[in-house]
C-alpha cells in the first residue's frame, strides 16, 4: 500500500469546511507510541446490547476474557453518553421503564426503575441525559382530549435510598437532551407550528425552565463541545451556543458540497482536544459505502474523511473483513489510532473493529472480528 499516495489524496480531496487552513489535528505525530490500552465495546446483536472487552497496544489487539458488570439488555431506543458514562433507557413489560447507568472506566452498573407510578403503556421516552446522581427524561403521554399529547421532563434524583422525582410540563415535544454547566438543554419541536425547533433550557440550581430559544427549522442534533458549550447542528451549518449566556456565540456555514454531516450521526466521540469522531453519510458519492469514518476539527472547521477504498484493498473490504457499513468511530489516544466499528455485509448481526493510523500517515493496522456490531466504546 502506498501511504504517501493516500496522504495526498486525503489532503486534496477530503478536507471539507469553511476554513482555507488545512488544520492540524493533534493526532498527527510522526513518532507513534506503543502503549497497553483497554477497550470496552458495546455491541448490538439480535436486538441485544452486550459488552466486549479488548486488550491492545499499537500493534496487536485481542479479546479480554474477563467478566464485566454490564448485563446484556434489549437494544434501547434512547441513550445518552457523557465521558466514561452511558445511560440507557429500556421500556419494561409492565409499562414502567428502567435506566441503566454504566461507568465504562470503573465497570460499574446502576439500575433505576422509572415511570412505575404512571403505569401508562402509551408513554414514549424521547430524550435522556444525566449528571452525577440525577437523570433527566423527556417523555410524552396522551392527554385527556382527542389527539392531545402532553410533554414533560422528569428529573429523577437517585442520591437517596428511594429515587425521588418531579415532572415539569413542556410546551413542545422533547427530542434530545444534553447536560452542561448546571443546565439541561432540551432540543424540541413545536408540532403545532410546522415542527419548528426550539432549545428549552432547565436550570438545575433554580429547578425551573429559564429559556425557550427559537432555533428555526431542520435542526439535526445537539452536541456538547469540549469547553461545555452547546453545538446545534443543521445540514448546512452549526451554531455554538454559550452555556453561560445561552446566546449564539458563533455560526459556522459550510460551503455547498462541503457539509461535514456530523449532525446525522447518533454515535460520536470527542477526543481530549475537541475533535469529533463520527460516521458520515456519503449518499454513495465517491464510495460504495453509505457511511464512512470521519473526524471533524472544530478549531479549523475541517472534516477529515477516511474512505475505506483508500486504506484497504478490494479483497480486504469485500472478502476478508466483509465491510457493509460504518457503525461507530472512536480514538485510542494512547496509541494514536482511529478505531472504526463496522457491520458485516454478509451477516447484519456481526461486525468488526478496524484500527487505522490517522492523517498525515494514514495506514491500516489491524482488524478483529466481533460477535456483534459496535455501538459505543471507551478506551482506557
Amino acid at each position: 500500500m502506498q501511504t504517501y499516495r493516500i496522504y495526498f489524496l486525503l489532503l486534496a480531496l477530503f478536507m471539507l469546511g469553511c476554513s482555507d487552513d488545512t488544520g492540524d489535528l493533534q493526532n498527527t505525530k510522526e513518532d507513534f507510541p506503543n502503549v497497553d490500552a483497554n477497550y470496552s465495546l458495546l455491541v448490538q446483536s439480535n436486538e441485544v446490547l452486550s459488552l466486549i472487552n479488548l486488550d491492545a497496544d499499537a500493534e496487536t489487539i485481542f479479546l479480554d476474557p474477563g467478566i464485566s458488570e454490564f448485563e446484556g439488555i434489549s437494544f434501547p431506543s434512547v441513550t445518552y453518553r457523557d465521558g466514561n458514562e452511558i445511560s440507557i433507557f429500556n421500556a419494561q413489560t409492565d409499562c414502567s421503564g428502567r435506566i441503566s447507568l454504566y461507568d465504562f472506566k470503573n465497570d460499574a452498573l446502576q439500575k433505576t426503575i422509572v415511570f412505575d407510578d404512571l403505569g401508562n403503556c402509551d408513554l414514549i421516552v424521547r430524550a435522556l441525559a444525566h449528571s452525577e446522581n440525577t437523570f433527566y427524561v423527556g417523555y410524552e403521554v396522551p392527554g385527556g382530549g382527542a389527539k392531545e399529547t402532553l410533554y414533560y421532563i422528569r428529573i429523577i434524583d437517585t442520591s437517596t435510598s428511594v429515587a425521588e422525582f418531579v415532572d415539569i410540563e413542556l410546551a413542545k415535544r422533547p427530542l434530545q437532551a444534553v447536560f452542561s454547566n448546571n443546565h439541561v438543554y432540551i432540543l424540541s419541536e413545536d408540532i403545532e407550528d410546522e415542527n419548528k425547533n426550539a432549545l428549552i433550557v432547565f436550570d438545575t440550581g433554580m429547578g425551573e425552565l429559564v429559556a425557550d430559544i427559537n432555533l428555526g427549522f431542520d435542526v439535526q442534533r445537539l452536541f456538547k463541545s469540549d469547553d461545555e458549550n452547546i453545538i446545534v447542528s443543521y445540514p448546512e451549518l452549526h451554531h455554538i451556543i454559550s452555556s453561560t449566556t445561552m446566546a449564539i456565540s458563533a455560526t459556522i456555514r459550510y460551503g455547498d458540497g462541503k457539509e461535514p454531516g456530523f449532525g446525522d450521526s447518533e454515535s460520536s466521540f470527542y477526543d481530549d482536544v475537541g475533535n469529533l469522531y463520527y460516521s458520515m453519510p456519503t449518499n454513495f458519492s465517491g464510495t460504495s459505502y453509505p457511511n464512512i469514518p470521519a473526524v471533524y476539527d472544530f478549531e479549523t472547521n475541517t472534516a477529515f474523511l477516511y474512505y475505506y477504498e483508500n486504506f484497504l484493498s478490494e479483497q480486504e473490504q469485500l472478502v476478508e473483513f466483509e465491510i457493509g457499513d460504518t457503525s461507530m468511530v472512536s480514538y485510542d489516544a494512547k496509541n494514536n489510532l482511529i478505531l472504526i466499528g463496522y457491520q458485516k455485509s454478509g451477516d447484519p448481526g456481526k461486525g468488526g473493529l478496524l484500527r487505522v493510523r490517522p492523517i498525515p500517515n494514514p495506514a491500516f493496522i489491524d482488524n478483529i472480528d466481533l460477535n456483534g456490531v459496535p455501538f459505543q466504546m471507551y478506551t482506557n
